[in-house]
C-alpha cells in the first residue's frame, strides 16, 4: 500500500486498540500510529521513490507536529512527561532510532523494516524517547506489515528468515489502496470523535 494509506490505517488502528481515555492518550495514539504506520517504508529511500517517501514523511511529520503543538498549548502531558524523563535514556533511544533509520534505508524493500524483529527494535527506541508513544507506534508498525502482506510481493515478516508472507489479494497502488485509505481516514475521525466524547463525559 501507499504511504498515506499506511499512515491513516496506523492512526485508526492505534486509536481502536488503545481506546484513549485522556487527551494525552489521544495525541500519542495519533502521533504514534502515524509514525509507526509510515516508518517501515524507509527502505524505499531511493531516487525512484524519493518523492513518495518524502511526501509520506511530511504528512507524518505534520501530524506529529500538530499533536505536539496541541500538547504544548493545552498541557496534555506529552512534553511534560519528556521533561521529567531520564534524558540519557532519551538520548540513547534517539541514537538507536537514527541508526535503525539508516539501516532500514539501506535494506531491501519489504525485508528488515517489515519484520517483527524491526518492530521490536524501533518500538524500543521510541519507548526510550517517549514511553507513552511506544504502544501506538508498535500498533501502527504492525498495521503496515499486515497491510503489505495483502499485496503481490512477499513480506519478510520473520526476518532474517528469507521466506516471506504474501496473500496476493491486491496491488499496492490500485483500488484496494484507495479503499483502505478512505477506511483509515473515516475510522480515524470516528474513533477520535468517540474518544473525545468519552473523555468529556
Amino acid at each position: 500500500m501507499m504511504g498515506k494509506t499506511h499512515i491513516f490505517i496506523g492512526t485508526a488502528s492505534a486509536l481502536a486498540l488503545t481506546l484513549p481515555d485522556s487527551p494525552m492518550k489521544c495525541l500519542t495514539a495519533i502521533m504514534g500510529g502515524a509514525l509507526g504506520g509510515m516508518i517501515s517504508d524507509t527502505d524505499l529511500d531511493s531516487l525512484k521513490n524519493i518523492k513518495e517517501t518524502m511526501y509520506t514523511k511530511s504528512i507524518a511529520g505534520f501530524i506529529s507536529a500538530i499533536c505536539l503543538l496541541i500538547d504544548f498549548i493545552f498541557k496534555c502531558g506529552i512534553i511534560e512527561y519528556m521533561k521529567n524523563s531520564n534524558h540519557m535514556v532519551m538520548l540513547g533511544g534517539l541514537i538507536a532510532f537514527i541508526a535503525l533509520y539508516f539501516i532500514g534505508a539501506a535494506a531491501d524493500h519489504r525485508g528488515f523494516t517489515h519484520s517483527i524483529f524491526a518492530l521490536l527494535l524501533y518500538s524500543t527506541a521510541i519507548g526510550a524517547m517517549c514511553y507513552p508513544v511506544a504502544l501506538p507506534f508498535a500498533i501502527g508498525f504492525a498495521s503496515h506489515i499486515l497491510l503489505d502482506c495483502l499485496n503481490k510481493k512477499p513480506v519478510r515478516v520473520f526476518f532474517p528468515v528469507k521466506k516471506g508472507i504474501c496473500f496476493k489479494l491486491c496491488y499496492a497502488a490500485k483500488t484496494a489502496n484507495q479503499m483502505f485509505m478512505v477506511i483509515g481516514i473515516i475510522s480515524t475521525i470516528l474513533l477520535l470523535g468517540f474518544s473525545i466524547v468519552k473523555i468529556s463525559i
